[in-house]
């Protein structure tokens, strides 16, 4: 909280922008989109610019963020992380669509104890009939690899 406070009475501008890279450590990349109009044609356009972020507080790609300029950390990082605006909705909407297909599907498709039961005695079935297939084409191949070495011993 101090830091904040005394970030901004320090700070020039504060900017808003979406973390699109947390692959450093604490160092992000944030891109700033600002929106500006041609003077003459009164058309609009977006303006996209990458900053090196410090990061103090573990943000997270897609998160919505305040960044402040500060004195030079290195040479390309000048701007600190003020606070986190909001979260990746993206990865939010995603996990409450999963869980919502889950519920979904255990409505329609209910399983009982028994089904259950068939289901892991026809696997180990199945398990131990591919084990039996992997063990004779293991000795095929052995074979065929013996009368290889034998004919080129001749």
């Amino acid at each position: 909280m101090k830091e904040e406070k005394s970030l901004m009475q320090k700070a020039k501008t504060v900017t808003r922008g979406r973390v699109t890279s947390a692959k450093q450590p604490q160092t992000v990349t944030v891109i700033v989109e600002s929106v500006k109009t041609h003077p003459l044609y009164g058309k609009t356009f977006r303006r996209t610019k990458k900053y090196l972020v410090h990061d103090t507080l573990g943000v997270s790609e897609g998160d919505l963020v305040e960044i402040v300029q500060i004195k030079p950390m290195s040479a390309n990082k000048h701007f600190q992380i003020l606070r986190v605006v909001g979260k990746d909705i993206e990865a939010i909407v995603t996990e409450q669509l999963k869980e919502e297909a889950k519920e979904a599907i255990a409505e329609v498709m209910p399983e009982s104890e028994e089904s259950e039961d068939q289901k892991i005695s026809e696997s180990e079935d199945q398990s131990v009939g591919i084990s039996e297939k992997s063990e004779e084409k293991i000795e095929e191949k052995e074979e065929k690899s013996e009368k290889k070495t034998k004919r080129g011993k001749k």
